[in-house]
C-alpha cells in the first residue's frame, strides 16, 4: 500500500470526506478511481473497533468483490455463511444462500478489518486519509459549501473542496451544520446489547424471534460470533443501563433453543449496546455538500444491513460527485441519487420498523422479513444494472 496518510494535507482538494469507515472510505476510493483529489478525514485512530453488527448483505458483498476488495477480506479470516436460520416461536425456516458468481454467501467482518480494508483501498487509489482529525466547521463561499474547518495536532486548518461529504454517522456534524432537513422518521426501534462468542458455527447465520423478543448469532473474525439481543428502549433503560451482561443473559434465558446453540460457547469480550434510534431519512444533498451512509439514511440495527446500505450509498454519491464535476447539471445528478437512495429507504424501512416493534404476531415477523427479502432482489437488480464497472485497483 502506498502510504499517503503522513503526507502534509493540502490547502485544497475536489472533495473532502467527512468520516472514513464503510461508508466514507468507500466514497473516498470511489472518488479518487475516477481521478478526483480527495481528502478523508475520521476524529478515530485507524483500524479502531466500532459498535456493528458486522453483517453484510448480498448487494454489500456483490459491492465489495467489484471493487476488489472481497479477496482482502477472506484473506483476513472472515467466514463465509452460506444458510440463514428464522426461529419464529416454534416454527423454523431455513434459507440457503445461493452462490452467484464471485458472491458465494454472506460475509460479516470486524470493523476493525473491513474499515481497514476500505480505506487502504482509498490510499491505493490516490486519496488522502487522515485518522484523529476532526471536522469543527464548514466553509462558504456564495451560498454554497466550499470547505472544511479541521482540527489537526490542535490547529485549526481550513481546507477548501468543490464538495464535502459528511459520512459521520448518525449525529452527524456535516448534516447539523448544513441544516439537513429530516424527510422521514420511523415510530418504532429496538435497543440491542452485542457481545463476542467463541464455540459456534462459523457458516450460519441465526436470528430467534419470540413474543415481544429477538436475538441471533452471526459468525465473524477470529472464530468468534456476534451474539446479539434486542429489546425494546423502555426495558433497556429500566434494566440494562449498566448491566449490560445481565441484560443479555436474561433475555438469551427467555428463548430455549437459543440457549441450546450456545451451549459449549462463551463470551470471550465485553459488551456493547445500543440504546436505540428511530430510522430516519435525511435530506440528502444540497450546494455543495452530501450526506452518505448512516448521516442520511438510518434503519434500525434489527436489520443488520447498515453496512450494505453505506457501500451502496457510497457508489451512488461518488457518481452524483463525478457527474456534476464532469458537467452534468448539479440538481439532476445529485436528485438521481436521492431519489435511488429514498427509493431504497421505502422498500426496506417499513417491514424493518416493523421487526423493530417487537411486535407479539410471528406472522407479522415472517411477512416482514418476506417484504425485506424482495427489497434485497430489488438492491442487488440496482447493482448489477445501474452501475458501470469499476475498475479494481
Amino acid at each position: 500500500m502506498s502510504n499517503r496518510t503522513d503526507l502534509p494535507i493540502r490547502p485544497s482538494y475536489d472533495v473532502v470526506v467527512v468520516g472514513a469507515r464503510a461508508a466514507g472510505a468507500s466514497t473516498a476510493m470511489l472518488l479518487a478511481r475516477r481521478g478526483l483529489s480527495v481528502l478523508a478525514v475520521d476524529r478515530t485512530a485507524y483500524g479502531s473497533d466500532t459498535l456493528s453488527t458486522h453483517s453484510l448483505a448480498p448487494a454489500g458483498v456483490l459491492q465489495l468483490s467489484r471493487w476488489g476488495v472481497l479477496d482482502a477480506i477472506r484473506k483476513g479470516g472472515t467466514p463465509v455463511a452460506s444458510r440463514v436460520v428464522f426461529h419464529y416461536g416454534d416454527d423454523l425456516v431455513e434459507i440457503d444462500v445461493p452462490a452467484r458468481g464471485d458472491v458465494d454467501g454472506l460475509y460479516s467482518p470486524r470493523r476493525t478489518l473491513l474499515d481497514r480494508t476500505l480505506v487502504d483501498a482509498a490510499v491505493d487509489a490516490g486519496a488522502d486519509v487522515r485518522h484523529g482529525v476532526s471536522m469543527v466547521g464548514l466553509l462558504h463561499d456564495a451560498g454554497r459549501v466550499a470547505g472544511v474547518q479541521l482540527e489537526v495536532d490542535g490547529e485549526l486548518r481550513c481546507i477548501a473542496a468543490r464538495a464535502v461529504i459528511g459520512a459521520d454517522g448518525v449525529r452527524s456534524r456535516v448534516a447539523e451544520h448544513v441544516g439537513a432537513q429530516t424527510t422521514h422518521q420511523e415510530a418504532a426501534t429496538s435497543a440491542v446489547i452485542y457481545s463476542h462468542w467463541e464455540g459456534l458455527p462459523d457458516d450460519v447465520i441465526v436470528n430467534h424471534y419470540g413474543s415481544g423478543k429477538v436475538a441471533g448469532s452471526i459468525p465473524t473474525n477470529d472464530g468468534a460470533a456476534v451474539v446479539w439481543v434486542g429489546m425494546h428502549p423502555d426495558e433497556f433503560r429500566a434494566s440494562a443501563r449498566g448491566n449490560v451482561a445481565e441484560a443479555q443473559a436474561a433475555r438469551i434465558a427467555e428463548l430455549p433453543r437459543f440457549v441450546a446453540e450456545l451451549e459449549g460457547a462463551r463470551c470471550i469480550g465485553g459488551y456493547r449496546a445500543w440504546p436505540g434510534q428511530p430510522g430516519f431519512v435525511r435530506q440528502g444533498w444540497g450546494a455543495g455538500w452530501a450526506l452518505v451512509g448512516d448521516a442520511g439514511y438510518f434503519k434500525d440495527p434489527v436489520s443488520a444491513h447498515g453496512i450494505t446500505d453505506a457501500l451502496i450509498g457510497a457508489e451512488l454519491v461518488a457518481d452524483a460527485v463525478a457527474d456534476s464535476f464532469a458537467g452534468a447539471d448539479e440538481a439532476e445528478a445529485f436528485g438521481r441519487f436521492e431519489r435511488e437512495r429514498d427509493a431504497m429507504a421505502a422498500r426496506m424501512m417499513p417491514p424493518v420498523a416493523r421487526i423493530a416493534s417487537l411486535p407479539d404476531e410471528m406472522g407479522v415477523v415472517m411477512s416482514s422479513f418476506v417484504e425485506m427479502t424482495k427489497a434485497l432482489h430489488a438492491e442487488w437488480n440496482l447493482i448489477e444494472s445501474n452501475f458501470g464497472a469499476v475498475a479494481a485497483v
